[in-house]
């Protein structure tokens, strides 16, 4: 009887073993948390940091993203004032014609009057988000490019001087100088364009990177977890079989003393 009872707290230590696991097994399934109770609170806690980071770099994206938007409307416009001013300039020179009528004359002037207020209502009006984005002096942005807040600076115009324009006389001469200036604006945007896009593939790529990593060191893996619910499911059946047949030996064993 000894021997038989000997053996008793082996199956009872395994059956409450296999049962724990099982409710820790369902509770990382049912909640997706592979962290429980203050278990491997080192791994919770990286896991928890690179979390953090990595939605730090996603909100960075955000805003680079908005940014690049933003260059891309003064691009836009850049090249329509580009457009305007070569066409003004064209106004100057015919207007130096000899062979021009007073009606062709007062045609030129009125176009490059009218060419003269468009281009200085683009440059002072233009806006992004309520924000002026040119201007007659130079116009920069700084913009957070990563997860602890360092910044960048765009430039959206090195200044386009208002034309001011009467009419189309010397015309040539006020546009060509608009041309250059509108010329060294675009250069900076498309510097700043390809800047950003730099940026921007960085904090995507670490973004994504920090959230992968901390979902595999706080999620629930499911495939481990079920294997490992039904290998306890499968000893805690085994454990109770032992506790039943140890219990049927000791009433056997009773039974020969009675």
């Amino acid at each position: 009887m000894s021997n038989t009872l000997s053996s008793f707290p082996v199956p009872i230590f395994s059956l409450k073993k296999s049962e724990r696991n099982i409710r820790e097994a369902i509770s990382r399934i049912s909640t997706g948390i592979n962290v429980l109770g203050g278990n491997d609170a080192a791994r919770h806690a990286l896991g928890t940091t690179l979390k953090a980071d990595g939605k730090s770099f996603e909100a960075a994206s955000s805003s680079i993203e908005n940014s690049l938007s933003l260059l891309s409307l003064v691009e836009e416009a850049l090249f329509e004032l580009n457009s305007l001013a070569t066409r003004l300039k064209e106004t100057g020179n015919q207007a130096s014609l000899s062979t021009n009528t007073s009606e062709d004359t007062a045609a030129l002037n009125a176009e490059a009057v009218n060419i003269s207020d468009t281009i200085d209502s683009i440059v002072s009006s233009l806006t992004f988000n309520n924000i002026n984005v040119l201007d007659t002096s130079a116009k920069s942005f700084t913009i957070g490019i990563n997860d602890v807040g360092t910044t960048a600076t765009m430039q959206t115009t090195t200044g386009i001087a208002a034309t001011s324009i009467t009419g189309a006389t010397n015309a040539n001469t006020s546009a060509a100088t608009t041309i250059g200036e509108i010329t060294r604006s675009l250069g900076s945007v498309a510097g700043s364009i390809q800047s950003f896009n730099g940026y921007l593939n960085i904090a995507e790529s670490s973004s994504a990177a920090l959230i992968a990593q901390a979902a595999k060191l706080q999620d629930t893996d499911f495939a481990q977890e079920t294997a490992r619910l039904a290998k306890n499911a499968i000893l805690k059946n085994y454990s109770l079989a032992m506790v039943a047949q140890v219990q049927n030996a000791d009433e056997d064993q009773l039974k020969l003393l009675a």
